[in-house]
């Protein structure tokens, strides 16, 4: 049997399971009115994430017959939440699979802006809207009523940077495939490419710097580039700002701990694939400050935007909280508060933002112990849980070169799936939709 006509067989058995499951929901919801809440609404979509990636599994079975179940489902989960870790290399795959994985990262980083802009934003707080945007208003009533709304905005903005990006890559004299799987992944912040090691064997230098441009992008705050592109906004928000001043600090980090024949936007473009939460590599400067890489992908990009991590803005509030309790200290009977984008943070507002931060570290913790007890070593570890809930997949493999993705026993591929999903769910709307459905039993 040809390559060719087996990957159409692949993508023909998944079209017809995803339009049979399409079907059957179409016809036991046909007529019903669908309204839910947050908390319901969370169930919903992690259903949705949980469930899907197991109808995509199919291309990586037959066209990678090296692949066991487990590892075909653990390749598509990774892809679909833009997690991009790998257990066959580029080289050792055909070009439709390469395609493949690209393209399930970009779905899965279109639904995670529409699942921030429709779902998460129902659980922002008065006075800390994180989520909130022109691009929808939020009924927390009903979730679903204006999603429609917000996917069609949303698909526009993310169609044509993607497509931008496509051009300039192209343009920078990368071909065309290339281009292709390296723009639907740059926007998705996937960091898939078509084939092993740094980008500086692969592109340009000017096509580099694309796609540090093009991470950048997909790592900011979707409702904010629709304001720049309409120019609704000409200012630098709070959220790139940080991100900026982020990516600075990590670039010097950097700088100082690589050998000094790396050029400097090399470092530059290192440091926004790791903010970003991409994993590129352009000279593999994460890989000598390790620590502090991990810790960047992990706070993460702007909300609304296809970056995993805790985000950045949460770290912004937190260090704002700091600088206010420091001011109380020195005038406990003055009247300070803690403001972000000109509101004024309430207490349940601030409950809620150290419940997702303490959830978020937690989650970790349990993570690095889970893997340890399945028999990682604590480096492999601390590594793969780090990443995988911060949806920075490429990067472990930097990091921990001795203990890849693909040296993971069974059990420590399930646990860094369960990670991967609800670090896409922003891990509290995720522990909120287990709730929910436990509720339901």
């Amino acid at each position: 049997m040809t390559q060719s006509w087996l990957a159409a067989r692949a993508f023909m058995i998944t079209a017809a399971m995803l339009g049979f499951a399409g079907g059957l929901i179409w016809s036991a919801s046909a007529g019903v009115k669908l309204v839910a809440r947050a908390v319901e609404a969370s169930a919903y979509v992690m259903a949705l994430w949980i469930l899907t990636p197991v109808f995509l599994i199919v291309p990586f079975l037959l066209l990678s017959p090296e692949l066991n179940y487990l590892e075909a489902l653990f390749e598509s989960f990774s892809a679909f939440t833009t997690t991009g870790a790998i257990l066959i290399a580029p080289e050792s795959i055909p070009d439709t699979l390469i395609f493949w994985r690209c393209l399930l990262s970009f779905i899965g980083g279109y639904l995670t802006l529409l699942t921030a802009a429709g779902v998460l934003a129902a659980f922002d707080k008065a006075g800390l809207e994180l989520r909130k945007s022109i691009l929808l208003t939020v009924s927390k009533e009903n979730i679903f009523s204006n999603l429609h709304v917000a996917a069609q905005r949303i698909a526009l903005i993310y169609c044509g940077l993607t497509a931008v990006g496509f051009l300039c890559l192209l343009a920078s004299g990368v071909p065309a495939f290339e281009a292709l799987c390296l723009a639907f992944s740059g926007i998705s912040t996937g960091g898939y490419t078509v084939s092993s090691g740094s980008l500086d064997g692969q592109i340009s230098g000017l096509a580099i710097l694309v796609m540090a441009g093009l991470t950048f992008i997909g790592a900011t705050n979707i409702a904010y580039l629709r304001n720049l592109i309409s120019r609704r906004e000409a200012r630098l928000d709070v959220e790139p700002l940080a991100m900026i001043a982020t990516i600075a600090a990590l670039a010097l980090l950097f700088y100082i701990g690589t050998p000094h024949d790396t050029g400097a936007h090399h470092v530059v473009a290192d440091a926004i694939f790791v903010v970003s939460t991409a994993g590129f590599t352009a000279s593999n400067s994460a890989g000598h400050v390790p620590l502090a890489a991990v810790l960047a992908a992990m706070v993460g990009g702007a909300v609304a935007s296809t970056a995993g991590g805790l985000k950045i803005s949460r770290l912004v509030i937190l260090s704002r909280t700091a600088l206010v309790e420091l001011a109380r200290m020195a005038h406990p009977s003055g009247i300070v508060s803690v403001k972000y984008r000109g509101r004024t943070t309430d207490n349940p507002a601030m409950l809620a933002l150290w419940t997702t931060v303490l959830g978020y570290i937690g989650l970790v913790a349990i993570g690095v112990v889970l893997l340890a007890l399945s028999g990682e070593p604590f480096e492999g570890a601390w590594s793969a849980a780090a990443t995988a809930i911060a949806n920075a997949g490429p990067l472990h493999d930097q990091l921990s070169p001795d203990h890849a993705w693909a040296d993971l026993s069974p059990v420590s591929l399930g646990i860094t799936v369960v990670l991967m999903v609800l670090g896409r769910l922003e891990v509290l709307a995720g522990l909120a939709a287990i709730a929910s459905l436990f509720r339901r039993f």
